[in-house]
């Protein structure tokens, strides 16, 4: 209360002095001073969240040269294996003597290298004349000469051959006594002449006409007054149209064939095959057909459809395909004689119409050197043609063969590999189940459900060349000479050969060959029994 009094005292004598004048102050109530809050800065740091910030960043690499040390030597210049050619030599020749009395002979003499022509002549003989006890004499010859040659042209490669071919055999097969007959009445020979001219376009853009022409011919004949003569034109056509690709075959086949019992029995065949293939990668599609018009007695149209689909799974590993198609097969006196000599003529000749062929199969690339193909399929074939064992009259008769034709159904499965080391080892096996079943026949004759086949060679140093090939086929079924049974068995065989060839120089080889090395005792025809081991030593020589 002091205090407010002294200040209203001092504020009145204030105002006394300086003559402010009077003023009237009202006192509510006791004086509270205050004071204001203070404005703190804050320890944490803050922004305005609702405000997008993008820093701006720069970044530079700066350029660092190391140093390289190096040092500079010469190149040699490139040089390809073999940059010079071979030298080549006119003149082959190959010849060997055997066991069993058995000579044989080849020789080949060629021109030189050339960019106009080739041309040559190539003669052989093989001959043996050994014995098989208790059987007749089974010797045989085979001889040939051919003349060969191609002419080079601008757009076009003109190739031909002609030949002659002599077969000579005998029929060995029977027992008692093995001397009954003389060679003259057992000789069953055969002359040959053939021959065919190509000429062929040297087109190889797909987008042209690319095709090839041809005529050939045989004159076929033995010494049992029978005689088959053939002529045939062909034509091939191929060019790409529209993304795919036009391949066509056309055929004109003239065959006749002369018996003591009929002449001049033809049996023509006119065939058109279109194909159109699409090459739809990883597919590649062929569709067409083949057409044969058969003109024997009468004329016979058939119409056989062509697809096949080749599927690339894995590009040079793995593909796959199946194939639908049918096709006109020819029977000749050629073709069978030269597969069976001991047949007895004259020989019915039909063709075989094989009028279904379905098949599939996988061609694997397990590796850079080893292929596997595996495939299978159905057939059905009408005049499919079996030869058939004439029935022996008397003990002494020779066993001869005739043909049959009979509608087959067959089932296949095929199955090979084959492993390659360039230049060092090769070697293939191949084997093959078939099973037939003719109409009207309850086994099929002389048709092997399976075989297998293997192939090989080996090369040494560069120096020594060692081959061998093995073959089993199982039994085969013959027709019986008992009356209590229709079929005798042909018992199956293993043969094997083995080779060896020594390269003395660039021109002279020494060779030793060994045939039927497990010396089998097998029959490839029944009561036509095979030699058994056989040694020939020979070499070859280059001038």
């Amino acid at each position: 209360m002091m205090c407010l009094l002294l200040m209203l005292t001092s504020f009145k004598g204030f105002t006394q002095e300086n003559n402010l004048g009077d003023e009237q102050v009202d006192v509510v109530k006791a004086y509270q001073p205050t004071l204001s809050d203070a404005f703190k800065i804050s320890d944490i740091p803050g922004r305005d969240t609702t405000v997008i910030f993008i820093p701006s960043m720069k970044y530079n690499i700066d350029q660092i040269k190391h140093p390289t040390v190096y040092t500079i030597s010469p190149i040699k210049a490139v040089r390809i294996k073999d940059d010079n050619l071979k030298e080549l030599y006119r003149g082959f020749i190959k010849a060997g003597y055997g066991t069993k009395n058995t000579p044989y002979a080849e020789i080949f003499y060629n021109s030189l290298r050339s960019k106009d022509f080739d041309a040559g002549i190539h003669l052989n003989h093989l001959s043996s004349s050994g014995k098989i006890k208790g059987y007749g004499f089974p010797g045989m010859s085979e001889t040939g000469i051919e003349l060969y040659g191609s002419k080079f042209l601008d757009n076009h490669t003109l190739k031909g051959n002609v030949g002659f071919d002599r077969y000579v055999y005998h029929y060995y097969g029977y027992m008692d006594p093995p001397d009954i007959f003389s060679k003259s009445e057992t000789k069953h020979s055969f002359d040959d002449i053939h021959g065919k001219f190509e000429l062929i376009s040297n087109e190889t853009n797909k987008k042209n006409l690319r095709y090839s022409t041809h005529v050939g011919f045989h004159s076929f004949s033995d010494n049992k007054d029978h005689t088959e003569n053939n002529l045939n034109f062909g034509a091939s056509l191929a060019k790409e149209i529209n993304k795919g690709e036009l391949i066509g075959d056309i055929e004109l086949d003239f065959i006749s064939y002369d018996t003591p019992l009929k002449s001049n029995e033809g049996r023509h065949i006119f065939r058109v095959n279109p194909r159109y293939r699409f090459d739809l990668e990883p597919v590649v599609l062929t569709f067409g057909a083949n057409i044969a018009v058969e003109a024997n007695d009468k004329t016979d149209f058939h119409i056989y459809p062509f697809a096949r689909v080749d599927y690339l799974v894995v590009e040079n590993t793995m593909s796959l395909f199946a194939e639908l198609t049918g096709d006109l097969k020819r029977n000749s006196f050629r073709s069978v004689s030269l597969e069976n000599p001991f047949m007895e003529g004259p020989v019915a000749m039909l063709n075989s119409d094989n009028k279904f062929n379905l098949s599939g199969g996988v061609n694997l690339k397990l590796d850079k050197q080893l292929q596997v193909n595996l495939s299978g399929g159905l057939r059905s074939i009408d005049d499919d043609m079996f030869y058939v064992n004439l029935p022996a009259e008397a003990p002494t008769t020779i066993v001869k063969y005739d043909v049959g034709y009979l509608n087959n159904k067959q089932t296949f499965i095929q199955a090979e590999a084959i492993f390659e080391q360039v230049s060092k080892m090769n070697l293939s096996l191949l084997a093959t189940f078939i099973s037939n079943s003719p109409s009207g026949l309850d086994k099929p004759l002389f048709r092997p459900n399976f075989r297998m086949r293997l192939k090989g060679n080996y090369t040494i140093a560069d120096k020594i060349r060692v081959t061998t090939e093995w073959e089993y086929v199982s039994q085969q079924n013959a027709l019986s000479y008992d009356p209590q049974n229709d079929f005798i068995s042909v018992d199956g065989y293993v043969d094997g050969s083995l080779g060896v060839d020594y390269l003395y120089s660039k021109v002279l080889t020494v060779f030793l060959n060994f045939n039927n090395i497990t010396a089998s005792k097998y029959s490839r025809w029944y009561n036509y029994p095979s030699y058994r081991f056989m040694a020939m030593a020979g070499l070859t020589y280059s001038f």
